[in-house]
């Protein structure tokens, strides 16, 4: 599957955010006993509200499964 440059730049500015943020930590994403890279198979974005701000979350496809793996995610104090 083509992921087009849109998506991968939309990914690296929300990985930003949620995988190294200050208010909110998404873990890493994975399935199959796998890491799950995100700028190599479809993500869906999750928006979720949180201390008056909105953040989204990545949930991608399963590259082996296919399936969509839900976001798991830490709010730092």
């Amino acid at each position: 599957m083509k992921i087009s440059p849109e998506q991968k730049l939309l990914v690296a500015v929300y990985s930003e955010v949620v995988f190294k943020g200050k208010v909110i930590r998404q873990e890493t994403p994975m399935c199959c006993s796998r890491v799950i890279d995100l700028y190599r198979t479809r993500v869906w974005f999750k928006e979720i509200f949180l201390r008056g701000k909105i953040f989204v979350l990545l949930e991608p496809i399963c590259p082996i499964c296919r399936k969509r793996v839900s976001a798991s995610y830490s709010i730092i104090n």
